[in-house]
């Protein structure tokens, strides 16, 4: 969860002030440089407020979720008008299950991210995963020689193969390959997949409300949570992706989901975050030309 993840870059910054090398929380141990950048390192003393303060909102939004006021969503244009060539972000929510990936082929350039290419094999043209266990597990199966892997630079990775981002943003996988694609790639028309951010109920309807359960396309196997698992914590996954969102106002953020499901208020109030579902996705598929970037 993203608060737990603060704590434990709280607790690696406040060690590295001490002089420490690892850091110990919840009775586990491990080194510092699995959880901050170089940056971070090299100056704790000039993170610890930044690192604290995010602590602070992750638990203040895990308190009193209600206390964002919902505002009007403004009318968004659903057409196809693309902007330069196409971006497809494929997450892994439980709202993607049953569209065919391979549809996306020749029609842009595909990011994916953690064990996408090897549990469904289907290989992206880019990969991301930010994870460290994960990253070591994806290159022990040789995914960095298969296609473009990028990860964090990181210590606790040592295998030299995956690309490093210049500078550790202590973002999620999705809004890191989303901000990849933006500030990497210069790709200004994306479309976003199977980014749900709510649970799931045990009838699989992804809810904000009701959603309670863990909605994940990969729940119950080899890296991921047990199936029966409560939902996930997406308040500072959802702020990277309004951060995304505000600056970069010139892209357009196509988000892909099921009819009838809704994106969180706070980046449904984004004029450049459009929601269109299935039917409509297809019809813009239909429209692209065949294009290898």
């Amino acid at each position: 969860m993203a608060g737990r993840r603060a704590k434990w870059r709280v607790a690696a910054c406040e060690a590295a002030m001490q002089g420490k090398d690892t850091v110990t929380l919840y009775g586990k141990s491990g080194q510092i440089s699995a959880w901050l950048s170089k940056e971070e390192l090299a100056n704790p003393a000039k993170h610890i407020d930044k690192l604290r303060e995010g602590l602070k909102n992750a638990k203040r939004e895990r308190k009193n979720p209600e206390a964002y006021i919902e505002r009007e969503v403004p009318p968004k244009d659903t057409a196809f008008k693309p902007k330069g060539e196409v971006c497809f972000i494929i997450a892994n929510g439980e709202s993607r299950k049953g569209f065919d990936l391979h549809k996306l082929r020749d029609k842009g350039y595909i990011i994916g991210m953690n064990v996408l290419p090897i549990i469904e094999n289907f290989w992206p043209d880019a990969l991301v995963s930010v994870d460290i266990a994960t990253v070591k597990w994806l290159c022990e199966r040789d995914v960095p020689n298969k296609t473009e892997h990028w990860t964090y630079p990181r210590g606790g990775v040592k295998d030299p193969r995956p690309k490093r981002l210049q500078k550790d943003w202590g973002w999620s996988s999705g809004p890191t390959a989303t901000r990849l694609a933006l500030e990497y790639k210069k790709f200004q028309t994306l479309y976003i997949i199977g980014m749900d951010f709510f649970g799931i109920t045990t009838e699989g309807k992804i809810s904000e409300k009701d959603g309670s359960k863990i909605n994940n396309m990969y729940k119950g196997q080899e890296r991921y949570r047990k199936a029966n698992s409560g939902r996930t914590y997406y308040g500072n996954w959802l702020n990277q992706m309004v951060t995304n969102c505000t600056n970069h106002p010139s892209a357009n953020f196509y988000h892909v989901m099921r009819e009838n499901q809704k994106s969180p208020n706070k980046l449904a109030v984004k004029t450049n975050w459009i929601d269109i579902n299935y039917n409509v996705f297809e019809e813009h598929l239909q429209k692209m030309t065949k294009n290898t970037p």
